[in-house]
Order: C-alpha cells, then structure tokens, then sequence
C-alpha cells in the first residue's frame, strides 16, 4: 500500500528542530530509499515544503530543490514524481515559483495547454 507523506517529515530532515521527529523523519526515508516503504509525496507537499524551508528557515531555494530532486528519486517514490521532478528542473532553470513551474512541466510532459498573464509561465 501507498503511504501519503507529509510536509512535516521532510521539513525536520532539512531543518531539525526534535530529536524524535528528527530521527522518525530519517528511518521513514531510509525505509523509501531501501525500497521498504512506497511513498508518494504530493506536489502541494513540495510546494509547502519550499515556501516553509526558504521562507520560515532561511534555507537556499537551490539546495532544497536539488535535495528535493534525490528524495524523488529513491526507489520507494511513487506517482508522478517525473513531473514533480522536471518541476523542480523548471523551477530552477526558468527562475520561477514552484507552481508556475509545475504548468510548464504539466505542459511539457502531459500536454497541457496553459492559460496565465504570467510572461514567464507564457513562455516556458
């Protein structure tokens, strides 16, 4: 079965904060990268997880989305995590929100059409 993953879990791998969240939060991700546990992690996760860790703890938005981009590839991510992925490529190259940026990857992988008065979610 799939487990839904919460902001909060990869918030205190990144950030810290107590000792048992801490090391609950690294056994749950050891158990994904050993393929253990299946998790899917949702974009609204990610996004709340960028804005918390840039926004609240004054992390790199860079580091965080490259960090972000290894957890998606461990084996026991499952989903859309390509799309959450090129998101997250997107975001970095085309300098834009998260949000924008998952339009363009929808756009790109899905083919979706976009509708914005955003030039740069025009353009991507």
């Amino acid at each position: 079965m799939t487990t839904l993953i919460d902001t909060n879990i990869i918030v205190r791998l990144f950030a810290g904060g107590s000792l048992s969240h801490v090391e609950k939060s690294k056994e749950i991700l050891t158990k994904v990268e050993n393929n253990r546990l299946q998790v899917e992690i949702l974009d609204t996760v990610i996004m709340e997880c960028l804005f918390i860790l840039v926004k609240t703890y004054g992390l790199n938005q860079a580091d965080i989305a490259a960090d972000l981009k290894n957890i998606l590839m461990m084996p026991g991510i499952v989903g859309d995590k390509h799309i959450s992925f090129e998101a997250l490529n997107v975001m970095q190259s085309q300098n834009i929100d998260y949000v924008d940026a998952l339009i363009c990857a929808k756009h790109h992988l899905q083919g979706y059409e976009k509708i914005s008065f955003d030039k740069k979610v025009i353009a991507c």
